[in-house]
């Protein structure tokens, strides 16, 4: 696919291009085998009969190349019929959700309100795995009957009209000529656009494997995020072998008579051996049952609750049979063999006495140690990841955003604001209103370059803008530091501007920046305007990005949405009475709302599913490790069962014997604690340097994950110690 560079002071990075670019490679390139067109994200009312749908932004516009280049399989209809003008193809899903179990093919939909669009094709979607998929396919010659242009508009042949959104795929007769192809593509951008365009721009071609991982052109999915999973994958793995191994190991030492025994008997390492495989393999295999049906239960709950957007999928059923048969096999051997060793390593006088080898004890804690290394390590990537997406999603730089509304607006619509203004106007309940392109914290932020004063040339850095009318700053409350507030005169432009901006232009003092000129590009072009303001710094983009330098101002043509700050004590009345007068207003259209909370939250949705994903590793590692406690304190208390009853009988008290078995333990953490805090710092310091705001790794953070692993041990081992320290000595003695 299609990517570019823009060469600023700092390089931008960014997908797509324009449809004149998308035609002259399709047509004067032989290089390429295929190129197609795929413009997606866009938002539509869909009207079926009597009944309305938003699109959602899961519309897009295709043709056969596209379907021709990627694997989507269409249950009905002809990927060649999307060539003709206003046709839709629609998925499954889609088609069931608009028509029922009614047959779409052939039916028309309403677009819009007045534009009627023909079904001509269902596709299956019933498969999630690509980064490049809609719901709803309209055809590319619809476009000029849903954006009500005509085949001559500029948007079919001005190379400037580049949108991030117009993906350009192609595929290459050879690999050997991508840099031939790169190369060509900023020939013709210097044939039909302008040379001058080439010294800011650098256009190349990502290939769309990449394209799911790319952090800078793509969907930026993190590798190191699967590999960290893979590895607590292992990690918990590991964990649970070795735990199961030692508590296999104390229920050998409770056999440890009848191994020896039958040693006596005349019974071969070879048949004790069967014996101990055959035992692990009905066992694992139960588990192993037990754990289908679990992943079962699981993957539709992780696909409901977590990956929601991205749904996990068994890519096949016999993938999926052989990972588990050779799991099961791996695990009955590794975990038939050290039993195995120990019975066979240890004398038949000594197994009749329940004895065990000395080096073995050694080797079990630390298996131990190790482990809890690894839950330790969780824990406290748990926390720090907990605090600092709970920082993101609720620290607001500059702007504030409780009880604020959002409702999306079409162009069309705000042709009738007045009625929308009056009726806002006069309640008690609203503190103020903007109609405004997006709110503050937003990941769809417009820029561009601008110029200064009398400075001849561009500045080298682009801005961010923040487009709306003059309650902007009222309705966020945006703290204006110096002069006065904008104008909605677009003839007459008048901007703010932030401190940052300020600074990044040369003026530490705010008071000496007013009234100095600006011509900020793409936002109002037809002239010049004034900076009169200048505002608190506030993040326009999500904290996961720094502070950018701002403009905010007016542009009518930009906006899409009205902000409304609410100060009421009953917003559901005010919803409720809102969307009465909206379908007044506007009958043909849906009406939706947002909590603006809610949109900041949906900005950190990676970090919030990374913060879900590893606290139930945590949880997972906790329990296991403190299995693998019961499993080793089952062990010390078959081979400290005469010295328990020797102290009972001597005076020793429950909580003498439950302080005897449990300080070990509490050791063991300790030490497991204070060797997972440097690893866990360091990884954790990693993961916080891609944040130009977080948290700052405190002590406290490593000290309560460990006082949580000390509690939970010592609130697990406790009651099988106070089991052991309650038996009766004699029966002990006895027994020994």
């Amino acid at each position: 696919m299609v990517i570019y560079d823009l060469k600023l002071e700092q390089v931008e990075h960014e997908k797509g291009g324009s449809f004149a670019m998308y035609e002259a490679i399709s047509k004067e390139m032989p290089q390429i085998e295929k190129t197609a067109l795929y413009i997606d994200k866009k938002d539509f009312t869909i009207g079926i009969e009597d009944k309305q749908f938003k699109t959602d932004g899961k519309a897009a516009f295709a043709s056969s190349n596209y379907f021709n280049m990627l694997d989507f399989p269409w249950k009905q209809g002809n990927p060649k019929d999307l060539d003709a003008p206003n046709t839709v193809a629609l998925t499954a899903s889609t088609a069931k959700l608009y028509f029922g179990d009614e047959n779409a093919i052939g039916k028309t939909i309403l677009v819009e309100g007045e534009f009627p669009i023909k079904v001509i094709g269902i596709i299956d979607d019933s498969r999630k795995n690509s980064d490049f998929r809609s719901e709803v396919y309209f055809s590319l010659k619809s476009i000029p009957t849903l954006f009500k242009i005509d085949t001559k508009d500029d948007y079919f042949h001005n190379w400037g009209y580049t949108n991030t959104n117009n993906n350009i795929l192609l595929t290459l007769r050879n690999n050997e000529d991508k840099v031939q192809v790169e190369k060509t593509i900023h020939e013709l951008v210097g044939k039909y656009y302008d040379k001058s365009v080439l010294e800011y721009y650098s256009y190349k071609l990502l290939p769309l494997t990449d394209f799911h991982f790319d952090k800078d052109y793509g969907k930026g999915t993190q590798k190191s995020l699967l590999q960290i999973l893979s590895i607590i994958a292992l990690g918990i793995s590991i964990m649970a072998i070795v735990n199961y191994s030692n508590i296999l190991f104390a229920q050998q030492m409770n056999r440890s008579v009848e191994m020896g025994v039958r040693k006596i008997l005349g019974s071969s390492k070879k048949q004790l051996f069967y014996q101990f495989l055959l035992e692990t393999l009905i066992l694992t295999l139960l588990s192993t049952i037990f754990a289908l049906i679990l992943l079962s239960i699981f993957l539709n709950w992780s696909n409901e609750y977590l990956f929601q957007d991205e749904p996990i999928a068994i890519l096949s059923f016999s993938s999926l049979i052989s990972i588990v048969g050779l799991t099961w096999i791996c695990t009955a051997l590794l975990t038939s063999v050290y039993p195995l060793l120990f019975v066979n390593r240890t004398p038949i006088q000594d197994a009749l006495k329940k004895l065990t080898m000395g080096p073995w004890s050694f080797t079990r804690k630390s298996f131990i140690i190790l482990q809890n290394i690894i839950a330790m390590v969780l824990l406290i990537a748990t926390l720090v990841i907990i605090l600092q997406v709970h920082y993101l999603k609720n620290t607001d730089l500059g702007f504030e955003r409780e009880q604020v509304f959002l409702f999306p607006m079409k162009k069309e619509m705000f042709a009738s604001k007045e009625k929308i203004k009056h009726f806002l106007a006069k309640r008690t309940d609203i503190t103020s209103f903007s109609f405004c392109d997006n709110p503050p914290a937003n990941d769809k932020v417009w820029g561009g370059t601008i110029q200064f004063d009398d400075r001849s040339d561009w500045e080298k850095w682009p801005a961010r803008y923040a487009i709306a009318d003059s309650s902007y700053i009222k309705t966020f409350n945006i703290k204006l530091v110096a002069g006065h507030n904008f104008n909605n005169n677009p003839k007459n432009p008048e901007f703010l501007i932030n401190q940052k901006m300020a600074r990044d232009l040369g003026y530490e003092n705010p008071y000496d920046i007013l009234g100095k000129s600006l011509n900020a590009g793409g936002l109002n072009e037809e002239s010049i305007g004034k900076i009169v303001g200048v505002v608190a710094d506030f993040s326009t983009n999500s904290l996961k990005e720094g502070i950018a330098p701002t403009v905010i101002g007016y542009n009518a043509g930009r906006l899409k949405n009205i902000a409304i700050k609410f100060n009421g004590t009953n917003p559901q009345q005010f919803i409720h009475e809102f969307e009465q007068q909206w379908r007044d207003w506007y009958p043909t259209e849906i009406f939706e709302y947002k909590f603006y909370d809610e949109q900041i939250a949906n900005l950190y949705a990676k970090e919030t599913l990374t913060e879900k994903l590893i606290w139930i590793a945590a949880v997972v590692s906790v329990i296991i490790s403190t299995m693998g406690f019961l499993g080793l304190l089952s062990i010390t208390i078959l081979k400290r069962t005469k010295e328990i009853g020797i102290r009972k009988v001597l005076g020793s008290s429950i909580a003498g014997i439950i302080q005897l078995l449990t300080q070990d333990f509490v050791k063991w953490m300790i030490i497991s604690g204070i060797i997972a805090t440097p690893i866990a710092f360091y990884l954790m310091n990693r993961w916080l340097e891609d944040f130009p705001f977080r948290i700052e790794l405190t002590w406290w953070i490593f000290a309560s994950a460990l006082l949580f692993g000390v509690m939970t041990t010592l609130l697990v081992i406790s009651f099988q110690s106070f089991k052991a320290a309650r038996a009766n000595p004699v029966d002990s003695l006895r027994d020994e």
